[in-house]
């Protein structure tokens, strides 16, 4: 048994100093640890070291930056209770990033190597909805988030980046239990990138990509255009729910995640990345009918909590400028198969794709008569498993990643790990970011060997 002093280690943005602040803890004193688990974290601010000539500094829209840390090698952790400073300290950026600074000393009966010493870290940043969504930045991640995202590289290593479109059962196994990626952290140790947008107030579903896709400056601006215009004609007065609704509905169609690019930065300076790699998306948040704007022909996804959480007078917008659509399985697959084109057109992405739970265990039905066709118009067991096959069947002339939820409840037991169908237990997360790691193991693969040839 060795005492291992842990290092910040080098961290860098061209052009600027980085500032921290006293670091808060998430672990106790004596407490033992895993390789790779955060232990700690810190707020950080960038702040220019020479005059910028043009255009935005990095991470203008970027209102939370964070660095938390993991130690490389299993152990018991010794807190040095000089890095924590407390109150607003603890909150705002007062210290130079110092890459000599020990957070801890671990007692490990681990191989020591150069690298043992210095902590892993992991970058995380938040793009408010708004920068009214101020929490003081209490926690990890704090405040309203319309993108979230954390990567984690060595210098010289360039991160795959995984962006996670889907409702519950997509987001948790990729953001974790306190939504700042961590588990995902500790699972896969290679240089990636984790990207979540929420499903607030929009579920993306495959038409409102395609929509996002194609739409044109001026197609976002006439939705804006139609909005404010309902708003002020109505006769529902406006409730502040109506405008927060309205401000954070524009965020959302007004620009593509998928398109997005990502500066990150690591022990060897900024790096600019390409769109992301792999996008993860929900089997469940494709429904059978559908919004659709009667005069502008966009499609709408709002699932009913984040409705009834509208105020009345977006309820009333809903209700006369939008009209359902069914939509049946073929529609579902075509609109699948066109995004799939689309996106590897676009960006070159490959879908990750949840499938659904088929069966809940407790049918107990004895009669299938009395259902007309389609069954699954009625019966969430029998449409769970036509859009499973449908997603097979996709796979057979795209080249999709099916993330087996089916599977892995039937093999561990779903009513213990995903009772409800959609929300998993953490053993079942765990065995869904093995799955993940495969399919950015198999996307990096090519990259990799591009990159060396």
């Amino acid at each position: 048994m060795s005492s291992l002093a842990l290092h910040l280690g080098p961290l860098k943005v061209d052009g600027h100093k980085i500032f921290r602040s006293g670091v808060r803890w998430l672990c106790a004193p004596g407490e033992q640890v895993r390789a790779n688990q955060i232990i700690g974290y810190c707020n950080i601010s960038l702040q220019s070291a020479g005059l910028r000539l043009s255009g935005p500094p990095p991470f203008a829209d970027e209102q939370e930056l964070q660095v938390a840390f993991a130690p490389r090698v299993a152990g018991r952790v010794s807190i040095n209770a000089s890095m924590v400073r407390g109150g607003y300290l603890s909150m705002h950026s007062v210290e130079t990033w110092n890459p000599d600074d020990v957070v801890a000393h671990l007692e490990t009966d681990a191989d020591e190597s150069a690298e043992a010493g210095r902590v892993r870290l992991m970058m995380l940043a938040g793009r408010r909805m708004t920068g009214l969504a101020d929490l003081q930045q209490a926690g990890l991640l704090p405040s309203w988030h319309g993108r979230s995202r954390g990567w984690w590289c060595e210098e010289g290593e360039t991160p795959v980046s995984l962006l996670s479109l889907g409702v519950c059962d997509a987001a948790g196994i990729v953001t974790g239990e306190n939504g700042a990626f961590l588990e995902t952290f500790e699972a896969v140790p290679q240089a990636a990138q984790m990207v979540y947008v929420p499903d607030h107030p929009v579920a993306f579903t495959t038409q409102l990509l395609l929509d996002q896709l194609s739409r044109t400056p001026a197609q976002a601006k006439a939705i804006a255009s139609d909005l404010r215009a309902f708003l002020g004609e109505t006769t529902t007065a406006p409730s502040a729910d109506d405008w927060m609704f309205a401000g954070s509905f524009l965020q959302v169609m007004q620009r593509s995640p998928i398109t997005d690019t990502y500066t990150v930065f690591s022990g060897g300076g900024l790096t600019q990345l390409r769109p992301a790699e792999v996008i993860l998306m929900s089997l469940i948040a494709e429904p059978q009918s559908i919004l659709r704007h009667k005069k502008l022909g966009y499609h709408l996804n709002i699932l009913r909590h984040y409705q009834a959480a509208a105020g009345p007078a977006i309820r009333a917008w809903l209700g006369s400028a939008f009209e359902p659509v069914k939509r049946s399985l073929d529609d579902i697959k075509r609109d699948f198969e066109n995004l799939i084109d689309t996106v590897a057109r676009t960006t070159g992405a490959k879908l990750a794709i949840v499938n659904r739970m088929s069966t809940q265990g407790h049918e107990d039905i004895s009669s299938y008569a009395p259902f007309d066709a389609p069954m699954s118009n009625t019966l969430t067991n029998i449409a769970a498993k036509e859009t499973n096959l449908m997603l097979h069947d996709i796979a057979e002339t795209r080249d999709i990643a099916i993330i087996d939820v089916d599977a892995i409840a039937a093999d561990i037991g779903g009513a213990e790990h995903l009772p409800d169908s959609v929300h998993q237990s953490g053993i079942m997360q765990a065995l869904l970011r093995a799955e993940i790691q495969q399919v950015l193991r198999e996307v990096r693969q090519p990259i990799v060997a591009g990159a060396a040839a």
